[in-house]
Protein backbone atom coordinates (compact mmCIF):
# COMPACT_ATOMS: atom_id res chain seq x y z
CA UNK A 1 0.00 0.00 0.00
CA UNK A 2 1.14 3.37 -1.01
CA UNK A 3 1.38 6.11 1.22
CA UNK A 4 -1.25 8.96 1.27
CA UNK A 5 -0.13 12.33 -0.09
CA UNK A 6 -1.67 14.66 2.59
CA UNK A 7 -1.30 18.50 2.25
CA UNK A 8 -1.80 20.42 5.26
CA UNK A 9 -2.78 23.65 4.98
CA UNK A 10 -5.12 26.25 6.51
CA UNK A 11 -8.70 28.08 5.14
CA UNK A 12 -8.30 30.09 2.26
CA UNK A 13 -4.40 29.49 1.40
CA UNK A 14 -5.38 27.99 -2.71
CA UNK A 15 -5.49 24.78 -0.96
CA UNK A 16 -8.49 23.69 -2.89
CA UNK A 17 -6.60 24.86 -5.79
CA UNK A 18 -3.50 22.88 -5.63
CA UNK A 19 -6.34 19.97 -4.84
CA UNK A 20 -7.72 20.95 -8.19
CA UNK A 21 -4.31 20.16 -9.95
CA UNK A 22 -3.87 16.89 -8.33
CA UNK A 23 -7.42 15.87 -9.13
CA UNK A 24 -6.79 16.86 -13.15
CA UNK A 25 -4.04 14.39 -13.26
CA UNK A 26 -6.26 11.91 -13.62
CA UNK A 27 -4.09 8.78 -12.16
CA UNK A 28 -4.88 9.67 -8.92
CA UNK A 29 -8.04 9.64 -6.43
CA UNK A 30 -8.22 13.04 -4.56
CA UNK A 31 -10.57 14.04 -1.87
CA UNK A 32 -11.29 17.03 -0.44
CA UNK A 33 -11.40 17.81 3.79
CA UNK A 34 -12.22 14.09 4.36
CA UNK A 35 -11.37 14.73 7.94
CA UNK A 36 -12.99 18.30 8.31
CA UNK A 37 -16.10 16.45 7.19
CA UNK A 38 -16.33 14.64 10.57
CA UNK A 39 -14.71 17.35 12.70
CA UNK A 40 -18.07 19.53 11.79
CA UNK A 41 -20.57 17.22 10.55
CA UNK A 42 -19.57 13.83 12.36
CA UNK A 43 -21.42 11.58 14.95
CA UNK A 44 -18.40 13.01 17.17
CA UNK A 45 -17.53 16.08 15.99
CA UNK A 46 -15.17 18.35 17.07
CA UNK A 47 -16.98 21.76 16.22
CA UNK A 48 -20.75 22.52 16.35
CA UNK A 49 -20.30 25.71 14.25
CA UNK A 50 -23.03 24.83 11.49
CA UNK A 51 -25.13 22.69 14.17
CA UNK A 52 -25.09 26.44 16.13
CA UNK A 53 -25.92 28.32 12.97
CA UNK A 54 -28.84 25.62 11.48
CA UNK A 55 -30.39 23.71 14.95
CA UNK A 56 -32.26 21.42 12.17
CA UNK A 57 -29.31 19.66 11.34
CA UNK A 58 -28.06 16.04 12.14
CA UNK A 59 -24.93 14.48 12.31
CA UNK A 60 -24.07 12.17 8.94
CA UNK A 61 -24.52 8.52 10.11
CA UNK A 62 -21.55 6.74 10.51
CA UNK A 63 -19.27 9.93 9.97
CA UNK A 64 -16.38 9.73 12.13
CA UNK A 65 -12.34 9.83 12.42
CA UNK A 66 -11.78 6.48 12.10
CA UNK A 67 -14.31 5.59 9.78
CA UNK A 68 -12.58 8.46 7.00
CA UNK A 69 -8.69 6.91 8.42
CA UNK A 70 -10.59 3.10 7.00
CA UNK A 71 -11.87 4.47 4.26
CA UNK A 72 -8.48 6.09 3.08
CA UNK A 73 -6.81 3.39 3.83
CA UNK A 74 -9.10 0.99 1.76
CA UNK A 75 -8.77 3.67 -1.49
CA UNK A 76 -4.74 4.32 -0.54
CA UNK A 77 -4.63 -0.07 -1.20
CA UNK A 78 -6.17 0.02 -4.57
CA UNK A 79 -4.10 3.20 -6.08
CA UNK A 80 -2.60 6.40 -5.27
CA UNK A 81 -4.69 9.07 -3.16
CA UNK A 82 -4.16 12.46 -2.67
CA UNK A 83 -5.99 14.86 0.45
CA UNK A 84 -6.36 18.03 1.25
CA UNK A 85 -7.58 18.82 5.13
CA UNK A 86 -6.88 21.63 7.89
CA UNK A 87 -4.26 20.43 10.27
CA UNK A 88 -6.49 21.46 13.16
CA UNK A 89 -9.48 18.56 11.99
CA UNK A 90 -6.83 16.08 12.86
CA UNK A 91 -4.50 17.08 15.89
CA UNK A 92 -6.36 14.83 18.12
CA UNK A 93 -5.29 11.77 16.20
CA UNK A 94 -2.10 12.69 14.56
CA UNK A 95 -0.21 10.37 16.55
CA UNK A 96 2.44 8.06 15.26
CA UNK A 97 0.19 5.28 13.90
CA UNK A 98 -1.59 8.04 12.49
CA UNK A 99 1.36 9.76 10.85
CA UNK A 100 3.01 6.83 9.13
CA UNK A 101 0.20 6.76 6.51
CA UNK A 102 0.99 9.94 4.68
CA UNK A 103 3.54 11.35 2.80
CA UNK A 104 3.34 15.32 4.48
CA UNK A 105 3.21 18.28 2.57
CA UNK A 106 2.33 21.73 4.29
CA UNK A 107 0.93 24.67 1.78
CA UNK A 108 1.29 28.22 3.86
CA UNK A 109 -0.43 31.61 2.94
CA UNK A 110 0.64 34.82 4.47
CA UNK A 111 -1.64 35.64 7.41
CA UNK A 112 -2.34 39.14 6.16
CA UNK A 113 -4.15 37.55 3.33
CA UNK A 114 -5.95 34.46 5.11
CA UNK A 115 -7.85 36.32 7.60
CA UNK A 116 -9.44 39.02 5.77
CA UNK A 117 -10.86 36.56 3.47
CA UNK A 118 -11.94 34.01 6.01
CA UNK A 119 -13.21 36.82 8.40
CA UNK A 120 -15.51 37.92 5.90
CA UNK A 121 -17.31 35.28 5.41
CA UNK A 122 -16.60 34.29 9.38
CA UNK A 123 -16.62 37.00 11.24
CA UNK A 124 -16.64 35.00 14.82
CA UNK A 125 -13.68 32.80 13.52
CA UNK A 126 -11.79 31.42 16.47
CA UNK A 127 -7.76 31.44 16.60
CA UNK A 128 -8.31 27.56 16.50
CA UNK A 129 -10.11 27.64 12.93
CA UNK A 130 -7.85 29.87 11.73
CA UNK A 131 -5.54 26.75 12.25
CA UNK A 132 -2.01 28.71 11.99
CA UNK A 133 -0.75 27.13 15.21
CA UNK A 134 -2.01 23.84 14.66
CA UNK A 135 -0.37 23.13 11.02
CA UNK A 136 3.17 24.33 12.79
CA UNK A 137 2.43 22.00 15.45
CA UNK A 138 2.17 19.19 12.92
CA UNK A 139 4.90 20.35 10.61
CA UNK A 140 6.94 19.45 13.71
CA UNK A 141 5.73 16.17 14.57
CA UNK A 142 6.36 14.98 11.49
CA UNK A 143 9.88 16.62 11.29
CA UNK A 144 10.41 15.30 14.49
CA UNK A 145 9.20 11.85 13.64
CA UNK A 146 10.92 11.67 10.23
CA UNK A 147 13.97 13.28 11.20
CA UNK A 148 13.76 15.63 8.04
CA UNK A 149 11.96 18.43 7.29
CA UNK A 150 8.79 18.15 5.44
CA UNK A 151 7.68 19.66 2.73
CA UNK A 152 6.70 23.58 2.43
CA UNK A 153 5.12 25.42 -0.09
CA UNK A 154 4.37 28.78 -0.17
CA UNK A 155 0.95 30.23 -1.65
CA UNK A 156 2.08 33.73 -3.02
CA UNK A 157 5.25 32.20 -4.74
CA UNK A 158 3.11 28.69 -6.36
CA UNK A 159 0.43 31.54 -7.40
CA UNK A 160 3.87 33.34 -9.52
CA UNK A 161 4.98 30.32 -10.59
CA UNK A 162 2.24 27.53 -10.72
CA UNK A 163 4.16 24.98 -12.99
CA UNK A 164 7.31 25.44 -11.51
CA UNK A 165 6.04 25.17 -7.90
CA UNK A 166 4.26 21.86 -8.81
CA UNK A 167 6.78 20.70 -10.51
CA UNK A 168 8.86 21.19 -6.99
CA UNK A 169 5.94 19.84 -5.15
CA UNK A 170 5.64 16.51 -7.33
CA UNK A 171 9.83 15.96 -6.84
CA UNK A 172 9.39 16.82 -3.68
CA UNK A 173 6.56 13.70 -2.92
CA UNK A 174 7.81 11.57 -5.58
CA UNK A 175 5.81 11.32 -8.45
CA UNK A 176 5.63 12.47 -12.06
CA UNK A 177 4.90 15.82 -12.61
CA UNK A 178 1.98 16.65 -15.31
CA UNK A 179 2.52 19.88 -16.76
CA UNK A 180 -0.75 20.21 -18.25
CA UNK A 181 -2.30 19.66 -14.86
CA UNK A 182 -2.26 23.47 -13.92
CA UNK A 183 -4.80 24.17 -16.25
CA UNK A 184 -7.99 23.17 -16.63
CA UNK A 185 -9.69 25.37 -19.10
CA UNK A 186 -13.99 25.75 -18.76
CA UNK A 187 -14.79 22.49 -18.50
CA UNK A 188 -14.32 23.05 -14.71
CA UNK A 189 -17.30 25.97 -14.70
CA UNK A 190 -19.83 25.25 -12.24
CA UNK A 191 -18.39 22.20 -10.21
CA UNK A 192 -18.64 22.43 -6.83
CA UNK A 193 -15.47 20.07 -5.23
CA UNK A 194 -16.35 20.79 -1.38
CA UNK A 195 -18.11 17.77 0.86
CA UNK A 196 -20.80 20.71 1.63
CA UNK A 197 -23.23 22.81 -0.34
CA UNK A 198 -20.13 25.83 0.05
CA UNK A 199 -22.93 28.56 0.11
CA UNK A 200 -20.93 30.98 1.64
CA UNK A 201 -18.92 30.98 -1.76
CA UNK A 202 -15.97 30.40 -0.69
CA UNK A 203 -14.92 28.80 -4.16
CA UNK A 204 -17.00 30.85 -6.25
CA UNK A 205 -13.36 32.57 -7.52
CA UNK A 206 -12.01 28.81 -8.36
CA UNK A 207 -15.06 27.87 -10.31
CA UNK A 208 -14.88 30.15 -12.72
CA UNK A 209 -11.08 30.35 -12.75
CA UNK A 210 -9.08 28.34 -15.79
CA UNK A 211 -5.83 27.10 -14.04
CA UNK A 212 -3.81 27.52 -10.94
CA UNK A 213 -2.86 31.55 -10.37
CA UNK A 214 -3.65 34.25 -8.94
CA UNK A 215 -7.86 35.45 -8.37
CA UNK A 216 -8.58 39.15 -7.76
CA UNK A 217 -10.31 39.57 -4.62
CA UNK A 218 -10.95 42.58 -2.17
CA UNK A 219 -11.86 42.35 1.48
CA UNK A 220 -11.63 45.20 4.28
CA UNK A 221 -7.97 45.62 5.51
CA UNK A 222 -6.55 44.20 8.73
CA UNK A 223 -6.59 47.43 10.70
CA UNK A 224 -10.03 47.82 10.25
CA UNK A 225 -10.66 45.23 12.85
CA UNK A 226 -9.37 44.70 16.19
CA UNK A 227 -10.15 40.50 16.02
CA UNK A 228 -7.72 40.50 12.50
CA UNK A 229 -5.23 42.14 14.16
CA UNK A 230 -5.53 39.95 17.09
CA UNK A 231 -5.68 36.85 14.76
CA UNK A 232 -2.57 38.00 13.06
CA UNK A 233 -0.32 38.68 15.93
CA UNK A 234 -1.23 35.13 16.81
CA UNK A 235 -0.63 33.58 13.76
CA UNK A 236 2.32 35.23 12.65
CA UNK A 237 5.51 33.70 14.22
CA UNK A 238 3.64 30.48 13.12
CA UNK A 239 3.94 31.34 9.08
CA UNK A 240 7.13 32.94 9.59
CA UNK A 241 8.69 29.88 11.14
CA UNK A 242 7.03 27.61 8.48
CA UNK A 243 8.18 30.13 5.87
CA UNK A 244 11.93 29.42 6.51
CA UNK A 245 11.69 25.97 5.40
CA UNK A 246 9.53 26.38 2.36
CA UNK A 247 10.80 25.10 -0.89
CA UNK A 248 12.44 27.54 -3.07
CA UNK A 249 11.28 27.09 -6.88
Amino acid sequence: MEKILALWATPRSTSTAFEWVMANRGDMTCLHEPYNEAYYYGEYRRNDRYFIADPTLEAIPGLSFEAVHCRLLDLARSGRVFIKDFAYSVMHVADDGFLERFTHAFLIRDPGKVIPSLHARWPDIALDELGFEDLHLLFRRVADREGCVPTVIDSDELLQAPERGIRAYCDAVGIAHIGESVRWGANVRGRNPTWNSDEQGFHDSLKSSRGLGRQRSSYPPLDSSADMLRLHRASMPHYEELFEHRLKF
